[in-house]
């Protein structure tokens, strides 16, 4: 099992909350399907955005990486993260 960590941030500029990160978390749950391979994630809220930690089975990083983002383009592209768009990973931080 890998992490993946995605930043999401606001296009608002202001703190999320507890709810929206329930909100995204069951979200993902609803559209993860067999080839996400999808494990465990937590959503956290933060001062512009929130965090997205997905635990993954995958053969390698670059899979892990690739099923994380196909996943999450799928719920950004469905409507159940409005307001929220991937973020720029922050330098030291891996994704």
């Amino acid at each position: 099992m890998l992490l993946v960590h995605l930043p999401l941030a606001g296009d608002t500029g202001l703190a999320a909350t507890e709810s929206e990160a329930a909100l995204l978390q069951d979200a993902i749950w609803a559209h993860a399907g067999p080839e996400h391979a999808l494990e465990h994630l937590r959503v956290r809220p933060l001062e512009h955005g929130m965090n997205v930690a997905l635990f993954l089975r995958a053969k390698d990083m670059t899979s892990a990486r690739d099923q994380a983002f196909g996943l999450l383009r799928q719920v950004l592209g469905s409507g159940a993260a409005h307001g929220y768009h991937l973020a720029p990973a922050r330098e030291g931080r891996p994704m």
